[in-house]
């Protein structure tokens, strides 16, 4: 009793006052405050909840809370991975009406993540991690992850292939089920999928329906381990590849994302076995929603290894209206490197961005559907320096964009998945998104992006610009920017006390302080740190300017 007493009056202090942090994510109506083994809400005071109630998903139970003012409330004795419900009201002067809401708990996974390309990448453009091309061994990739496997593996892909049931994937998958790891496969009803019948037979499989009523089962996503007592084993593998020679070999431009978590694998859990059926090893066509037919039912907000992940599945998550959130968040710059570009709500955001001041937008497309892509409408206003249609080899089929690569002071993103930007995506598709708010993570997709770009014809220019080849106030001149591994210092006055301090593009303090007295010209060597943007905290005799450099 005292302990719940104490937990009561401590949060009853802390929820109003702690409101910034890696540890909150942010839903429709409240903030979600994560602690080690609680979970706070905090919902608008102006507008508290009634008929609050918490419901385990992955248990059904009902979950205890601890209401601690009008519009905060504590859920106890969270686990790591756990999922809930949040189902509440919410009374305006003219209506009452009901909510829920799907939340996370933190995994005590890893959270790490990893980006493969299957194509070349700029790694010029790398701030702190060289983008990784995989080039034709993206599937060896997908084998090594399946061939780790312990428990589970759950797939919905969109289209596949495999040389024989003994090699490639199918071979991997069979091997797998061979030593007893529970395999179930989601495929398009609609393509010809010539890895499904390599398959050992007794392997239970769901072709999408083929109705007119209902689009694609357009993902390609892996779930590995969901379950497993181990949080360091659970996995996800998505992006825009398929299966297809093509596709993961290329020529076709591709990316894959993997991300060790296990409340995210959970959640893509929830959405297989949507489309399954079931959460048994059989599939129940009776149960089964594909499509429109789906509800949203998972969460939407994650913290994975400090950072901040959402997830959305479509069509039943309005996954466009989040495309276009995450443009209007840019305040520097977007990249968006998209297969297909139909809907005006997405280009009309872009062009919205740049008339706004977001001048440094650029768009690549690729040369399939012509007449229905936004292109020309995105040229207009971006000019077509800014916004190209890629023609080369293969089909550039990637799905991302990269918000604020140039600006860490902002909200660095990238949103991947395997949404098109297109009206069946939003409406009739199954289909997943992802949005990582991490520089390096956004970063390692910009050098990909970077490399299409120009080989289609565009122009590079940095949105933080480092043009000015010196930076240099009234009192201190730093030369030259960009640099080659040492900086010159030179000041016009004797400065008593100089402070130079460096920082990589994530925050992180990489060098000691270095110190000058009686400072009038010197130098700073940074030639053992990786080329890439940094920067420089220059405190003059207390006075403190903050400048932005590049390493060559």
């Amino acid at each position: 009793m005292k302990s719940t007493l104490l937990l009561f009056v401590l949060l009853s202090f802390a929820i109003p006052t702690f409101v910034t942090g890696q540890e909150i994510t942010q839903e429709n109506d409240f903030k979600v405050h994560h602690y080690p083994s609680t979970i706070a809400l905090e919902f608008n005071q102006s507008t508290p909840p009634s008929n609050v109630k918490i419901i385990n998903v992955l248990n059904n139970k009902e979950q205890s809370i601890i209401q601690t003012t009008s519009a905060s409330y504590v859920i106890n004795e969270v686990h790591p991975s756990d999922i809930y419900k949040v189902q509440y009201t919410l009374k305006t002067s003219k209506s009452t009406t009901p909510f829920c809401t799907y939340i996370a708990a933190k995994s005590a996974s890893t959270g790490a993540i990893s980006v493969y390309f299957n194509h070349p990448v700029d790694v010029t453009y790398a701030q702190t991690q060289q983008a990784v091309n995989l080039s034709n061994t993206v599937k060896d990739k997908l084998i090594t992850y399946i061939n780790n496997c312990v428990a589970t593996l759950d797939i919905a892909v969109y289209d596949s292939y495999s040389p024989s049931a003994t090699t490639g994937i199918a071979g991997a998958i069979n091997a797998a089920y061979a030593r007893g790891v529970q395999v179930r496969i989601i495929y398009d009803g609609s393509t010809s999928s010539v890895m499904i019948p390599l398959l050992n037979s007794a392997i239970p499989r769901l072709a999408s329906p083929t109705t007119s009523a209902y689009g694609i089962m357009h993902n390609k996503f892996v779930i590995f381990d969901a379950n497993s007592t181990d949080p360091t084993l659970p996995l996800v593998w998505t992006g825009s590849t398929n299966w297809t020679t093509a596709q993961i070999d290329g020529p076709d431009k591709n990316s894959v994302i993997t991300i060790q978590d296990q409340s995210l694998a959970l959640a893509y859990k929830i959405e297989f076995e949507e489309m399954w059926g079931s959460n048994t090893v059989t599939p129940d066509t009776t149960n089964s929603k594909f499509g429109p037919y789906k509800s949203d039912n998972t969460p939407h907000n994650f913290v994975i290894g400090g950072k901040t992940v959402q997830s959305y599945f479509s069509p039943s998550d309005g996954t466009t209206a989040k495309i276009v959130t995450a443009i209007n968040s840019a305040n520097s710059d977007i990249e968006a490197a998209v297969m297909d570009i139909t809907r005006t709500d997405c280009s009309g955001a872009i062009n919205s961005r740049y008339n706004s001041g977001v001048t440094n937008s650029n768009v690549l497309v690729d040369s399939q559907n012509p007449s229905g892509n936004q292109i020309t409408t995105l040229q207009n206003t971006l000019s077509t320096n800014r916004a190209k249609v890629y023609s080369g080899s293969g089909i550039m089929h990637h799905k991302f964009m990269v918000v604020d690569n140039y600006n860490a002071s902002s909200d660095p993103l990238v949103l991947v998945g395997s949404h098109n930007w297109s009206t069946s995506a939003e409406t009739k598709n199954d289909e997943n998104t992802l949005i990582v708010h991490d520089a390096n993570i956004a970063n390692q997709y910009y050098q990909a992006f970077a490399y299409l770009f120009q080989l289609a014809g565009g122009v590079i220019t940095p949105s933080l610009s480092i043009s000015a080849e010196t930076y240099h106030d009234s009192t201190l001149r730093i030369y030259p920017n960009p640099n080659r591994g040492v900086l010159k210092l030179k000041s016009n006055q004797i400065i008593d006390n100089l402070e130079i301090t460096l920082y990589d593009v994530l925050g992180n303090k990489i060098m000691n302080t270095t110190s000058f007295n009686n400072f009038s010209e010197n130098t700073l060597d940074i030639s053992n740190q990786p080329h890439g943007i940094y920067f420089v905290e220059a405190n003059c005799d207390g006075v403190v300017a903050h400048f932005k450099i590049m390493k060559e």
